[in-house]
C-alpha cells in the first residue's frame, strides 16, 4: 500500500510540470514574416518603417542604401523603395523619401538607388553644371570659345579658365589648355579668353617678331639698321638689297644710293658705301634711280 502511494503522488507532480512541447514559441521559436525578436527578447514584435523581414525570421533587416521604406510591418525586401533619379541616400534603414537627397551641382544621377553622392556622375572636364539633383548630362554646359576647364565636377562658368593672352581657341568645351592656339609668329594678343585668330595683332611696318603666342606689342622687334620690312606682320626682317641702304631701326623702306652711285652689297647701313660708278655700269647693275635717269635720257635722245 505504501508503493502505490508513493507512485499516485509521483504521477500528480508529473501532471502538474508543463510539458517540454508546450514551452516551445510559436512558429517553431520564430517569427511571422513582417516580425522580429524585439530587443533582448524572444518576443515577436512588428517590423518598424525602414526595415522588413521574411517568414521564420528573428530579426528586422534594414532597408539598404539608396532605398526607403515608410511600411511598418513589411514583410519582403520589395517594400523598400529606390530613391529617384537625380537623389542619392547613403542612410541604412531609411523610414522616409526624406533621406533621398538631391545629387549635388556639377554632376547628376541617372539612375535610381544611389547610395552616396560619389555615385553621382560628375560633368566631364570642360562642362559645368549649377543644377542639384539632374537626372542626365544634358545639364552640364560647355565652357565658351576661348577658355577650357582640365576638372571634372566644375560647378560654374567661372571655373572655365582664360586662354592667356598671346593665345586663343575657337573651341567650346575645351579640357586642356593646350586647345588654346598661340598667335602666330609676327603677330600678338593683351586679350584674355580670346575665341578667334583676329584678336591677334600683326607687329607694324618696320618691326618683326619670330616668335608664336607673343602677348604684347613690345615684343615687336625694330628692324636694326641695313634692314627694313615693307609689310606687317612678319617674322624678320629683310636686308636692304645692292643699290639701296638704310640707316634707321624701325625702316619700312630702304634708300636709294644717289644717281651716278652703286652700292654693290646688301644690309648697308650707310651712305657712304654708295660708291661711283659709270653709266653705262649702274645701269648694267641695275641701280634704280640711275636707270629710270639713265632710260630717261635715251628717251628724250630718241
Amino acid at each position: 500500500m505504501a508503493n502505490m502511494g508513493v507512485r499516485l503522488a509521483l504521477l500528480l507532480v508529473a501532471a502538474a510540470w508543463p510539458s517540454s512541447k508546450a514551452a516551445v514559441p510559436p512558429h517553431g521559436g520564430r517569427c511571422q514574416a513582417g516580425d522580429g525578436y524585439a530587443t533582448n527578447s524572444t518576443t515577436c514584435v512588428q517590423c518598424g518603417a525602414g526595415t522588413w523581414s521574411g517568414e521564420g525570421s528573428t530579426e528586422c533587416t534594414r532597408c539598404v542604401t539608396g532605398t526607403y521604406s515608410t511600411e511598418a510591418g513589411a514583410g519582403s525586401e520589395d517594400t523598400c523603395s529606390k530613391c529617384p533619379q537625380g537623389t542619392w541616400s547613403a542612410q541604412e534603414g531609411s523610414p522616409t523619401p526624406g533621406s533621398c537627397q538631391k545629387c549635388p551641382a556639377g554632376s547628376w544621377g541617372g539612375a535610381t538607388g544611389l547610395g552616396g553622392h560619389e555615385e553621382c556622375t560628375k560633368c566631364p572636364a570642360g562642362k559645368w553644371s549649377a543644377q542639384e539633383g539632374a537626372t542626365s548630362d544634358g545639364v552640364c554646359s560647355m565652357c565658351l570659345a576661348g577658355t577650357w576647364n582640365g576638372e571634372n565636377g566644375s560647378i560654374s562658368t567661372t571655373n572655365c579658365l582664360d586662354c592667356a593672352p598671346g593665345t586663343w581657341s575657337s573651341t567650346l568645351g575645351s579640357s586642356e589648355q593646350s586647345r588654346c592656339t598661340a598667335c602666330p609668329t609676327g603677330t600678338w594678343s593683351t586679350a584674355w579668353g580670346a575665341a578667334a585668330e583676329s584678336t591677334c595683332q600683326e607687329c607694324r611696318a618696320g618691326t618683326f617678331q619670330p616668335a608664336v603666342g607673343q602677348a604684347n606689342i613690345s615684343v615687336c622687334i625694330h628692324c636694326e639698321p641695313g634692314k627694313y620690312s615693307t609689310l606687317t606682320g612678319v617674322d624678320a626682317c629683310a636686308a636692304c638689297p645692292a643699290g639701296t641702304w638704310t640707316d634707321e631701326f624701325e625702316a619700312s623702306a630702304c634708300k636709294i644710293c644717289p644717281a651716278g652711285k652703286w652700292s654693290y652689297s646688301s644690309g648697308e647701313r650707310l651712305e657712304s658705301n654708295c660708291v661711283s660708278c659709270s653709266g653705262s655700269s649702274c645701269l648694267a647693275e641695275g641701280s634704280a634711280q640711275v636707270t629710270i635717269e639713265v632710260r630717261g635720257l635715251q628717251y628724250q635722245q630718241r
